[in-house]
């Protein structure tokens, strides 16, 4: 009687545990073909971190402030030069025809080159702009790193639920195993073996752990959000996959800040050189003086009449070695730049190739599994549990079937968060991102 209970206990746990290992795999490869999961009140959505992050960022708001600092040169640039005042006084006065001079006062004011005020403020309007774009490729580096922390935390979530869910069948197979032990149709071995693979994965629990935490304090550190690092319960959002496309190299040019920043370099140089040659030409220095002369009775001429006079000077450009060493190094600046940007139109066509063809074997990846492999392992395991069921195979067989599904899920998990990283990767060189405006 006692025996006959046994083998109807094992009858039942081994029903059971075939039903639920059949209703998880249909589970999780719904899950899979969906990349869906429960989402609690504390997901987080990415674009609300790519805003936070390119809105409070530190090292950003420091560019910014740079670039603005950078602006307020322009208005300076294009002032003109400050008028000069001056007064002498004479303890010993000198006398003249009309008296003793008792005081000098002059006022002068210098004249620059027609048209070097505008170019002065060429430049430094340039330089502003190059700031402002040097602070938008750090927005998009930002938004690209955001993008791929955000991916990665996903993928770990996502293993971490597949690893538990393993585990669980796992513990559902281990006491079926060991309750057939106990009634002598099943080994020890088999019993083992499933705590093995089960404890084992406790492990890559412990791995995965560290790297949703690394990744939490990256993006901690990326959107000056300190909760997130500190927040276990923080899930991601099942990210959309855009379909992958190539990018017409003449487009990822205009739309690539980098590319606007080494251009308006180009343009500073040239505009450095103008102003260097025109600086050449001579300064003009105009004023005027007015001499208080006191009155004195040695003679009827010296009737104290104050005496005005009228200056006009030039500056003469005798020593050009200055403005030669400045055209020399703008026109050595210009070549840099255009060198650059040639080195980065190069690097950009390079660059999308790559990453096309990284999708395009990604993608091809991804049918592969969908397609094929999980099905068939799906197919696997099932007629494996059936054969199990009628004793034409063991428990290791099972074993085999489930952990041959279960690691091409996580393999699916895997090259998923790569396409998404790959396509923000892409988006990043064709200059898609969406980011605010120059302010």
């Amino acid at each position: 009687m006692s025996y006959l209970l046994t083998r109807i206990r094992a009858g039942l746990l081994l029903a059971v545990c075939l039903v639920m290992s059949t209703s998880t795999s249909v589970a999780l490869a719904s899950g899979d073909r969906s990349d869906r999961f429960n989402i609690t009140a504390d997901s987080l959505r990415l674009p609300d971190l790519v805003q936070q992050a390119v809105s409070v960022n530190p090292e950003l708001q420091a560019a910014r402030l740079e670039a603005d600092a950078r602006a307020r040169d322009v208005a300076q640039a294009r002032s003109w030069p400050e008028p000069s005042i001056g007064a002498t006084y004479f303890p010993r006065s000198i006398v003249t025809a009309r008296g003793p001079q008792r005081s000098r006062w002059q006022v002068q004011q210098t004249i620059p080159v027609p048209g070097s005020r505008s170019l002065r403020g060429e430049v430094a309007d340039l330089g502003a702009d190059v700031a402002y774009r040097e602070a938008e490729v750090l927005q998009q580096e930002i938004a690209l790193q955001v993008r791929r922390a955000y991916y990665t935390l996903y993928r770990v979530q996502r293993q971490e639920k597949l690893i538990r869910r393993f585990q669980d069948d796992l513990r559902r197979a281990e006491d079926v195993a060991l309750t057939r032990y106990e009634v002598g149709e099943e080994g020890q071995p088999a019993v083992l073996k499933a705590q093995i693979e089960r404890e084992r994965l406790d492990v890559r629990l412990e791995s995965l752990g560290a790297v949703r935490e690394r990744t939490l304090q990256t993006l901690s550190r990326l959107t000056g959000n300190a909760s997130l690092a500190t927040d276990a319960g923080v899930v991601a959002r099942p990210p959309s996959r855009n379909a992958g496309r190539s990018v017409p190299v003449r487009d990822a040019l205009a739309r690539r800040p980098e590319v606007a920043a080494l251009r308006r370099s180009v343009e500073q140089a040239e505009r450095r050189i103008d102003l260097a040659r025109r600086e050449q030409w001579p300064d003009v220095t105009v004023g005027a003086q007015y001499v208080d002369i006191a009155e004195s009775d040695l003679s009827p001429m010296m009737d104290g009449r104050d005496a005005i006079a009228l200056s006009l000077g030039i500056k003469i450009p005798l020593w050009r070695g200055a403005e030669r060493a400045v055209i020399d190094e703008s026109e050595l600046q210009r070549r840099a730049a255009e060198s650059r940007l040639d080195a980065l139109e190069l690097d950009v066509k390079t660059e999308l190739q790559r990453l096309e063809a990284t999708l395009n074997r990604q993608e091809r990846q991804l049918r592969i599994l969908d397609q094929t492999l999980i099905p068939r392992a799906e197919t696997a395991l099932e007629a494996t549990l059936s054969a199990y069921r009628t004793g034409q195979s063991d428990f290791l067989d099972v074993l085999d079937a489930e952990r041959t599904l279960f690691q091409l899920r996580l393999d699916r998990a895997a090259i998923f968060a790569r396409l998404l990283t790959t396509q923000a990767e892409q988006d990043r060189v064709a200059g898609r991102t969406a980011l605010p405006g120059r302010r």
